[in-house]
């Protein structure tokens, strides 16, 4: 199992408190990054129509107990991690503006799957457009350039046919 197994998993409290002191902080303090980046990326995004983000980060408590393992969201007691003033202090600032933000109802509203589909289309459409118009001009280019090398071809053979006489 490498070292990233180890703490990076589903596990029972009898396991986690086997692990290594420095794994222990590691897979919190991981944790904690992934929720507060998950938080941030609601604030901006908007939530999914399927998460009540109060119920996920509406407290610091509330914070430590969300639990997800497809995410590799894990929960932990000790509050120290998470405390304003300790060592996760930035994650932490970080994470209140976001909640602050979805609070408010400043946060990005969740675009329905439609518009989403509608924007992507949009995009392939106008990146098509784009690479037409660039092989249009690749094409002339190399047509110009054909058309060169004849004329160049021309003037070789000519010159060649004066020097032999």
């Amino acid at each position: 199992m490498s070292q990233d197994e180890i703490w990076d998993r589903e596990m029972t409290m009898e396991e986690f408190k086997s692990l290594e002191p420095s794994l222990q902080r590691k897979r919190i303090d991981t944790s904690l990054m992934r929720k507060v980046t998950e938080v941030q990326r609601w604030a901006a995004r908007g939530v999914p129509k399927s998460v009540d983000w109060r119920e996920r980060s509406g407290s610091r408590t509330k914070l430590r107990e969300w639990h997800d393992p497809k995410k590799k969201l894990w929960r932990w007691s000790d509050d120290t991690p998470d405390h304003p003033e300790g060592r996760n202090k930035g994650l932490i600032a970080k994470w209140k503006k976001a909640r602050t933000q979805l609070a408010s109802g400043t946060a990005a509203k969740p675009k329905n799957e439609l518009e989403t589909w509608k924007d992507r289309a949009l995009a392939l459409e106008m990146q098509n457009t784009i690479l037409i118009a660039e092989t249009a001009i690749l094409e002339d280019r190399l047509v110009r350039s054909e058309a060169k090398v004849r004329q160049l071809e021309t003037q070789k053979v000519r010159g060649s046919d004066l020097h032999s006489n």
